[in-house]
């Protein structure tokens, strides 16, 4: 059997066999990881252990970039979440936001050859057979088409079967990990399956990714890539090809006023687009950003897109409008209404209006008084809405809020890297009081 061939019976093995593949690797970050990302870590404060945790880091990579699916999903939301494991492996773990053990080039002809009816090489006028990004559904080839440099997007073969399955048997976990909580473990399985299957369909993305380019045209820091229509498919996405920094080249590299204003330009996008238009792409990891020297941002990868009801956006603007004007007996009857309550009487609403004044206060900031995203903040907020809270057994989850959840710590947490300042609440506050239009 050759290693491609192997490679691709080891995609076909169910959750269970893969998970279990790296959970011993897993196991020596995790006790360190939750200890940390509760308690925090003295800042620049080495620890005995950050060598033997970079290379267990080193281990996962090579595990997870091999396995695909939705383990490596999972690896790639631990390499962003400040606190989760030394900085140094933290790093490490960060290749697989765009790197992984990639298929050989004829596996991934044969996809192309089926969905364009021609090889590589006769579909493009040049093809570079090696990827220079592979992920968890698909690796990414540099090519020319007409006049134009692209980036080819090629589903690997098989993932939409595989996801399937990982997915059925996360499900399962999901509803008995939810036993004896207020949470609905089938509609939170419901909500990640449906998200996770639709990011297999590159038709759907590429529609996607042309509205987000008419989304984001009033500004002229964000760019989206061009989608080549004629080359793209299901299982096939062409783009223009952008040649810009890294997340971790940037964020290393940059001017400080850089990085403040490429960290406002995700903020402004994701905020006045989530309520303003009643949309946004839900999957806010480093490695779906470009970032140019002077902080401008093209954004990439559109398949985790979530659109969102008006009324339930109106409902969540009521709730932030309560805390950004410091009215606490608003507060209660807005918050019960977006569903995250199912038992009013046996709820700490104290405990909440503290959660929800530490979560705005960034939204608080003005230009004069601005607010810098730390780590440290970051960290800060696992124990005010996780360890430390009275209610986590008591709240639910409403489908909606899954993906929104993600979103928001994805993105505090991209900020946090680029210790981003500004006076967030003059982005913030119009964004809330302005009117749905949904997309």
């Amino acid at each position: 059997m050759s290693d491609d061939d192997r490679r691709l019976s080891d995609l076909a093995r169910g959750f269970r066999q893969r998970t279990l593949v790296t959970a011993k690797l897993a196991a020596k970050l995790g006790v360190k990881a939750a200890g940390r990302m509760a308690f925090g870590a003295k800042k620049d404060e080495p620890t005995k252990h950050d060598t033997a945790a970079i290379a267990s880091a080193e281990d996962l990579v090579r595990e997870m970039g091999a396995l695909k699916g939705l383990v490596m999903k999972v690896g790639q939301i631990a390499s962003y979440m400040p606190g989760a494991m030394p900085p140094e492996a933290q790093r490490v773990l960060a290749k697989l936001q765009s790197e992984s053990t990639s298929l050989a080039f004829p596996r991934i002809d044969e996809v192309i050859t089926r969905e364009l009816g021609a090889p590589a090489r006769a579909a493009f006028a040049s093809f570079d057979e090696a990827p220079f990004a592979a992920a968890s559904i698909g690796q990414v080839h540099r090519a020319r088409h007409g006049e134009r440099d692209v980036a080819v997007k090629v589903q690997y073969p098989g993932i939409e079967e595989l996801l399937t399955s990982d997915l059925r048997t996360a499900g399962v976990l999901m509803r008995m990990s939810t036993i004896g909580t207020a949470m609905d473990g089938g509609e939170v399985a419901g909500e990640v399956r449906a998200r996770l299957l639709e990011e297999c369909d590159y038709q759907r993305e590429a529609e996607s990714q042309r509205l987000f380019a008419e989304l984001f045209a009033r500004y002229p820091d964000a760019h989206v890539p061009d989608v080549i229509a004629d080359r793209s498919t299901k299982r096939v996405l062409t783009s223009e090809l952008v040649r810009a920094k890294s997340f971790h080249a940037f964020a290393d590299s940059a001017p400080q006023a850089a990085k403040d204003r490429a960290g406002e330009i995700l903020f402004r996008t994701c905020f006045e687009t989530v309520f303003g238009r009643c949309i946004y792409n839900a999957d806010p990891h480093p490695g779906n950003y470009l970032f140019h020297d002077d902080g401008r941002v093209t954004f990439l990868d559109f398949g985790c897109v979530r659109r969102y009801d008006p009324k339930m956006i109106a409902a969540w603007k009521r709730v932030a409008l309560s805390v950004l004007d410091d009215d606490r007996a608003r507060f209660g009857a807005c918050f019960g209404a977006l569903g995250m309550v199912p038992d009013p009487k046996r709820f700490d609403w104290d405990h909440q209006w503290d959660v929800m004044r530490y979560l705005y206060r960034p939204f608080m900031a003005t230009k004069s008084k601005p607010f810098t995203y730390t780590h440290d903040y970051v960290q800060e907020s696992y124990g005010v809405l996780l360890f430390d809270n009275p209610n986590r057994m008591r709240m639910a989850m409403p489908a909606e809020w899954v993906f929104l959840n993600r979103l928001q710590w994805g993105l505090n947490s991209i900020l946090a890297s680029l210790e981003a300042s500004g006076g967030w609440g003059e982005i913030f506050r119009p964004a809330v009081e302005s009117p749905e239009d949904p997309a």
